[in-house]
């Protein structure tokens, strides 16, 4: 199959764009698939969460012989600033058990915050002098399949809470784009609001890329890049109860008016103005609808106990909780259902993008 590069990103943080491209990943490699993750947020939460802090803090130290670390920053940095120094790239494995869990991470790293404002929208740009810079997660992927003699089928990439230059290079290089949202007010704005900073993120795009191909008529990268499709949204952290016998659970009263609300922006606003702005490819895919494209109920205690242990949630149960107190030390099988439910719900979204990515 052909590699699908899908960022992950929203403009408002605590939706669980971290938790997601995790278990998402982990529920891609379970069908057999091929994961690299990047870690492209300035915070590192993906990295800390799957190889823990300790592990983590080893790949950013620096020394003579690797001066950037072993982080996305050893690539970054020479690569963007071109730099004599050869660039480098590191792989971490994450495992369960002693197991390698069949996909990779590239760790991410606090410089990225600098990498940011390295990058210009105006000189990189639109000019069309500088597109390769904004393209190094997809450099970066490319070359690191050639080092390392791997090929994946699907990349994820974590992004900041944010419409920053981070965001704008990954999104160039992606595929697709998926959509996590919570049940509250400014994640259903925010989710609008895409459908108005996209399509200028794609203007700027295509300025640049036309003055660009004047002079480079063969290169075979550019011209097929600038091109994200929306791939759908991710409805996370709402509350259930079942109502009085019935034992299907439904969204609580809060909760239900708030996915509504997403909805009908979803419906109205987003989708309309993705097709309408974006007149040069198929931004919105005929498989995509205003509904979410899977439903992840609130993980309330074992989200932490999730990324304190390093343990994705499809393994978690197997696992004691972190707080002794917690259950005599183990879990309650109400919340084993519910891990149960969520990996399901993972699973599930990995074979809607196995399907139509």
């Amino acid at each position: 199959m052909v590699r699908k590069i899908i960022s992950l990103f929203n403009n408002k943080g605590g939706v669980g764009k971290t938790t997601t491209i995790w278990y998402l990943g982990v529920s891609l490699a379970a069908a057999g698939k091929k994961v690299l993750l990047v870690d492209f947020d300035p915070q590192c939460n993906l990295s800390v969460a799957i190889i823990g802090y300790d592990e983590f803090a080893g790949y950013l130290e620096a020394s003579k012989t690797h001066p950037f670390g072993k982080t996305i920053r050893a690539y970054a940095q020479p690569y963007s600033q071109q730099m004599p120094t050869s660039v480098q790239i590191y792989l971490a494995q994450p495992k369960y058990q002693g197991t390698h869990l069949n996909l990779d991470i590239i760790p991410g790293d606090f410089w990225l915050n600098n990498f940011a404002d390295y990058l210009n929208v105006g000189n990189d740009v639109i000019s069309g002098s500088g597109l390769y810079r904004f393209l190094v997660p997809q450099t970066l992927v490319d070359e690191t399949e050639k080092k390392y003699q791997k090929q994946y089928d699907y990349v994820l990439i974590d992004l900041p809470p944010s419409f920053n230059t981070l965001v704008r290079s990954a999104l160039y290089c992606s595929d697709y784009f998926l959509v996590p949202c919570t049940p509250d007010l400014f994640s259903a704005y925010c989710i609008g609001l895409i459908g108005e900073v996209l399509p200028s993120f794609i203007d700027d795009w295509n300025q640049g890329r036309n003055r660009f191909n004047k002079s480079n008529p063969y290169d075979p990268l550019i011209p097929s890049k600038g091109q994200p499709k929306f791939g759908g949204w991710i409805f996370n952290g709402f509350d259930t109860r079942k109502p009085s016998g019935s034992n299907i659970s439904q969204e609580t009263g809060a909760d239900k008016a708030q996915l509504d609300r997403i909805l009908e922006i979803v419906k109205n606003q987003l989708i309309p103005r993705l097709k309408e702005n974006i007149r040069e490819y198929n931004c919105v895919p005929q498989f995509v609808t205003e509904q979410p494209i899977a439903k992840i109920e609130d993980l309330n205690v074992m989200a932490p106990d999730s990324l304190v242990q390093n343990v994705p949630i499809k393994y978690l149960s197997k696992e004691k909780p972190t707080r002794d107190s917690l259950v005599r030390g183990a879990w309650s099988s109400n919340q084993k259902e519910l891990m149960s439910d969520m990996d399901k719900e993972y699973d599930c979204l990995a074979q809607y993008i196995i399907k139509n990515a």
